[in-house]
């Protein structure tokens, strides 16, 4: 397995939650990506026309992740760009966590594409980032 999500329909009644499981952290981040991105366009729609570097870092793992999807929607708002895959590498650290990656997608263009529901933020709300044994495992609420 490399990652799986799915949706939880009866967690947030006027957003959308979904929950992420992955073998490494490096694979929750990319399930996480996947499953933020489908929620706002078909995948099939996507193409790899644009490809975009992301480098962050934070004191915790938690704090990494809601980082990273924030900058995915970020990326959306700012500049029309949603992505089709992600190829990242998670470091971990005692005092920093590091992302490195490289963003695979398109810009977004609503004529020629079949979109979701547009995702203005991640939530605190239920937001867990998890590690226990061999699973690695997160919660998000997307306020949308």
């Amino acid at each position: 397995m490399t990652y799986t999500y799915e949706f939880l329909p009866d967690v947030a009644l006027a957003d959308t939650a979904f929950r992420v499981k992955a073998d490494n952290w490096s694979q929750l981040f990319a399930g996480a990506s996947e499953a933020l991105t489908s929620v706002m366009i078909d995948l099939a729609d996507l193409e790899q026309k644009r490809r975009i570097s992301i480098d962050l870092t934070a004191p915790t793992v938690g704090e990494l992740f809601y980082d990273w999807l924030s900058e995915l929607v970020y990326l959306k708002d700012a500049e029309a760009f949603l992505a089709q895959s992600v190829k990242i590498d998670v470091l971990p650290g005692g005092a920093i966590w590091q992302l490195r990656g490289e963003l695979l997608g398109d810009t977004i263009r609503p004529k020629q594409q079949k979109l979701g529901q547009d995702v203005k933020a991640i939530t605190y709300h239920l937001f867990d980032v998890a590690h226990e044994g061999p699973n690695f495992t997160a919660q998000v609420v997307l306020d949308i």
